[in-house]
């Protein structure tokens, strides 16, 4: 690993000795566009008389033009070409979300390369990148326009956003590595970034409707709207969606109770049975913008089945409900001409409910309504933040600030049960949050400082270094760097030296859960850290053809893990992991309606102190697939996705879970009445049985079993 950090040093000295290299010819760069996905772009060269402020949508649609229309914020907080960011990253377009047929956010991530999206046991989806697979997928920051969604007690955005809705997305933006010297926590293998659309890219109503397998409706409903007689304008945007489906109902053939029944002479498990997943969600999104002030919002319900269930036992009587709403105000102004700043203000709120039947109806003969458990607990985070932008002749500097609170209070359980020996409460069902809390009420300050240089050194050379220091009130303070070069050796060509450090701050489950001898927290954990070294090589053959290939090395300390301890499992830091691997994208263009892609992921996974391969997740994962525009009526879109075969835990002698292929169609029709649309889509096609690991020694034979053919049909009409 010191070859490559050796590589980045020598590409930097080499700068420093040949500063004569560097070029005063204006150049188009844009300086002001930010990870909220509003606005202020230049033109910019040697001096500050050859800025000129874009103000019109043309000019801004001439820039994306140029820029090969995969514009990206979040590699620097400042708009760029992927083929030009310090970052391996990807943009996925509105266009390709359509033509692909996704329903949510986790079907549009799954055609990225290097990432995989899984089934886990209470219903939630997970995504798993370059081999790191969790069940909240913690080591992932996810955010909406800049803003992050973690929230504190689980640290992912899975539990509410493992399903969120696409139509208000204008793209999704996706760095595969560390990000932390940005963004802080979580961006620790993976930063995805959704825009969503603006005034302009709405300009009035679009009504979406559809259904399809398992009884599932979908509503939506998209707003934008310039307001008459202000001055600056008014503008307001925002969207309604609602889901609502029964979800699969897939056979399960043994469960944890099947073991248990065993045990206790009782017949009482529902396997062989099939999973409850159901779920029903609103969401509202909010937009508006005044002049230099724009306030953005977000309110989720969402209510969902058990899938499995908590204890790995199948029931029909568990409900996880969980909610959300942020809102958030920014100011945006220029300085001078060579100076800006964004300051903003934000409070979070989340909450979860989740009523538990843990094990069924006569459960260990004394349990005839089942063991229940209701924990609840809500988490508000109030914050700001104050970013600078200054403009040299070569230099963007980018610094800022952040404070936030973190709070989790109302911290409440029910039970019917004694956590700690398992045995009846008389009385039943109850409050027992004073005796037996599963968690704690508790404040967490965090305050970070962060600086970035984008320094052009020369014409077709630039360098960004960076780094931030956050503080946290609970376990202390944690520093990442990052590096990146970016030569653009030939025309048309560049290379990439990346480094970048990162970590994962522990979660409120981890430091803080109490009476559940299956998870105790830990109050002296220390945060997960990583370091990642990349190499990129990308080439673009005329205006048809692109191809990039990327190498990847990182190195996981300090990970987060359930061990045996006195009293049950608990939270440590213990051990750490290593990988490597390449990806491989080929992307061609004929014209706006006919493309194809293809991508190759090699990961290798593995303990650091064992040598071992990390179970579960494929070495080798492939996606193929091509758009047709058929006619002026017609868009045929299917995609091949190809998953290897994956190892099982050690001291699990399950055979490994077999390699399978799934294909996806979507049709479209359009152009026929006005601006109506009609889409059809079909998942799994070709009916492919298969299944999602599940853990060792929780009684699920047969592993997590994933839905076979699907369908979706939607119509939509814009007004």
């Amino acid at each position: 690993m010191n070859i490559r950090l050796f590589l980045i040093l020598c590409m930097s000295l080499f700068a420093l000795i040949y500063p004569d290299y560097s070029t005063a010819l204006p150049v188009l760069r844009q300086t002001d566009k930010y990870s909220d996905g509003t606005t202020d772009i230049f033109f910019a060269g040697g001096s500050s008389e050859d800025k000129k402020v874009i103000t019109s949508k043309a000019e801004e649609e001439m820039l994306l033009f140029f820029e090969e229309k995969d514009l990206i914020v979040t590699a620097t907080r400042h708009a760029q070409s992927v083929s030009k960011a310090p970052a391996i990253a990807t943009v996925i377009t509105a266009e390709q979300i359509r033509n692909i047929g996704a329903r949510n956010l986790l079907d549009v991530l799954k055609i990225v390369p290097g990432i995989g999206v899984y089934q886990e046991f209470v219903g939630l989806k997970t995504v798993e990148v370059r081999g790191i697979k969790t069940q909240n997928a913690e080591k992932v920051l996810i955010m909406i326009d800049g803003h992050r969604l973690n929230d504190p007690f689980y640290a992912g955005a899975m539990q509410i956003h493992d399903d969120l809705f696409v139509e208000n997305i204008k793209r999704v933006e996706i760095i595969r590595g560390p990000g932390s010297a940005l963004y802080g926590a979580n961006a620790f293998v993976a930063v995805i970034n959704v825009i969503t659309k603006e005034v302009d890219d709405i300009n009035g109503i679009q009504a979406t409707a559809g259904g399809g397998s398992f009884n599932t409706q979908h509503y939506n409903i998209l707003f934008g709207k310039v307001g008459q007689g202000f001055s600056p304008a008014l503008k307001v945007a925002g969207s309604f969606d609602f889901y609502k489906t029964d979800g699969p109902r897939l056979l399960v053939e043994e469960d944890a109770q099947t073991a248990n029944d065993k045990k206790q002479g009782t017949q009482v498990s529902m396997a062989p049975g099939k999973t409850d997943d159901w779920r029903e969600k609103y969401d509202f999104n909010l937009n508006i913008s005044y002049g230099d002030f724009n306030f953005k919002g977000k309110y989720v319900d969402k209510k969902m089945g058990p899938y499995l269930g908590v204890a790995y036992a199948l029931n029909n009587e568990s409900t996880q409900k969980i909610k959300e709403f942020f809102g958030e105000i920014n100011y945006k102004k220029s300085l001078t001409d060579d100076l800006s700043m964004v300051a903003k203000g934000y409070i979070d709120q989340f909450e979860f409910d989740k009523d538990w039947e843990l094990f069924p109806e006569g459960f260990a003969k004394v349990y005839p309504d089942g063991m229940r458990g209701n924990p609840k607990a809500k988490e508000r985070t109030t914050g700001a933040e104050l970013q600078m932008d200054y403009m040299l002749k070569e230099h963007t500097i980018t610094s800022g600030g952040v404070y936030e609170r973190v709070s989790q209070f109302d911290v409440i359980q029910f039970l019917n049960f004694n956590p700690n020996t398992g045995a009846p409460l008389s009385g039943g069902f109850q409050d027992v949050s004073g005796v037996y809390p599963f968690n704690k009420a508790v404040d967490r300050d965090i305050w970070a400082l962060y600086i970035q240089d984008d320094w052009k050194i020369m014409k077709s050379l630039n360098m960004t270094l960076g780094i931030r220091h956050d503080n946290y009130s609970d376990f202390g303070g944690t520093t990442n760097p990052r590096a990146g070069l970016v030569w653009n050796f030939i025309e048309n060509g560049e290379i990439k030296f990346l480094y970048g450090g990162a970590f994962r701050a522990p979660n409120f489950q981890e430091l803080y859960n109490q009476n559940n001898p299956s998870i105790l927290g830990n109050k002296d954990l220390k945060p997960e850290k990583i370091n990642t070294y990349e190499a990129g090589a990308g080439y673009r053959f005329g205006k048809s053809l692109e191809a990039n290939v990327n190498y990847f090395y990182y190195e996981i300390r300090d990970v987060i893990r359930l061990t045996p301890g006195t009293g049950g499992n608990i939270y440590n830091n213990s051990g750490g992991t290593d990988a490597d691997g390449v990806e491989i994208e080929l992307k061609t263009r004929w014209n706006e309606e006919y493309y194809g892609y293809a991508n190759y992921s090699y990961q290798n996974a593995r303990d650091k102190d064992t040598g071992t391969v990390l179970p579960e997740v494929p070495k080798h994962r492939g996606n193929v697939g091509l758009n047709l525009g058929i006619n002026r009526y017609l868009n045929a879109n299917t995609n091949l996705f190809l998953i290897d075969s994956r190892e099982r835990a050690s001291g699990d002698t399950r055979s490994s879970l077999p390699s399978y292929a799934l294909l996806d169609f979507t049709l479209i029709g359009k152009n026929f009445y006005k601006t109506a649309e009609i889409r059809a889509s079909v998942y799994n096609l070709l009916d492919k049985k298969y299944a999602d690991p599940a853990p060792k020694g929780k009684g699920v034979t047969n592993d997590f079993p994933r839905a076979g053919m699907e369908f979706m049909l939607e119509a939509s009409y814009r007004f």
